[in-house]
């Protein structure tokens, strides 16, 4: 009778076993020694299930797919909003002393090839003196190569040239032998040119 009982338990014990083995194809929770089996189909379905899985980038900016190299676009130039000659244009030349290449700005010396920063609203360019006359001073900008010429020798709004010698309006030359006429206006507005 032992016998008989010993052989019965192990007769069903080895019906569990194989029941237990056709469990683990069924969907849904299986001991962990099964799970080996199919891991790969496992992991797919897991993967389906997450958010992350739709994302083209994960949480720190990084493809999610190794295997996609990051299309680098070319960073466009920085458009320079002031024109170079506006720059130039801009620089107060006190003094232009040809002899020597040199010119003064305010208190500050500069001379022929030497080159400087100009800040003008926060821009800022790399100016080379390219030439130095007796009435007019040449710049190159470093970043982009444009020469800018400033001249000294253009007149204001309102005076005309006559040969050799200036006509201002309301200014008489006293080389004149004869008077100029004082004109009067009824009004008290400045006349207009």
């Amino acid at each position: 009778m032992k016998i008989a009982l010993i052989t019965l338990f192990t007769g069903s014990f080895l019906l569990v076993a194989e029941e237990s083995v056709s469990v683990s194809t069924a969907p849904g929770p299986a001991p962990a020694r099964f799970l080996s089996e199919d891991l790969d189909d496992r992991i797919a379905a897991m993967r389906k299930s997450l958010s992350i899985a739709s994302r083209e980038r994960g949480p720190f900016g990084l493809y999610q797919n190794p295997a996609r190299t990051p299309v680098i676009s070319q960073v466009a130039k920085e458009i320079r909003k002031t024109p170079f000659s506006a720059f130039i244009n801009d620089i107060r030349i006190s003094v232009i002393n040809s002899r020597e290449k040199e010119f003064l700005v305010g208190a500050r010396m500069f001379r022929l090839g030497q080159v400087f920063p100009i800040i003008r609203n926060g821009e800022r360019i790399s100016v080379r003196v390219e030439s130095i006359g007796s009435s007019r001073v040449a710049f190159r900008n470093l970043q982009s190569g444009e020469v800018a010429v400033r001249r000294l020798d253009t007149l204001p709004d309102g005076v005309t040239t006559a040969g050799r010698e200036l006509r201002v309006r309301g200014v008489t030359s006293r080389s004149r032998g004869e008077a100029e006429p004082l004109r009067l206006e009824s009004d008290s507005s400045p006349p207009l040119p």
